[in-house]
């Protein structure tokens, strides 16, 4: 029996105060910013938040983003 796994919530739930960048299925759009608060549906509150499409980046400051568009979420150093 494995004690040490880690669920995936635990693991973004970590992640609150730090900046995170996060994949959506919409053809490689991405966001980076400081994630505030998640729920447990994954839902995430950002702020500061920057929109990357390709070469494209635009400021949207802060943003709520659906739990079920999410691909990936990754901390940012």
């Amino acid at each position: 029996m494995v004690s040490s796994i880690v669920l995936p919530i635990k693991k973004v739930n970590s992640l609150v105060d730090s900046k995170i960048s996060v994949e959506i299925k919409d053809e490689g759009c991405k966001f980076e910013g400081i994630l505030v608060a998640m729920d447990e549906y994954l839902n995430l509150h950002m702020e500061d938040v920057i929109e990357i499409r390709g070469n494209a980046k635009r400021n949207l400051g802060t943003v709520v983003i659906r739990g079920n568009n999410i691909l990936s979420i990754s901390p940012i150093n």
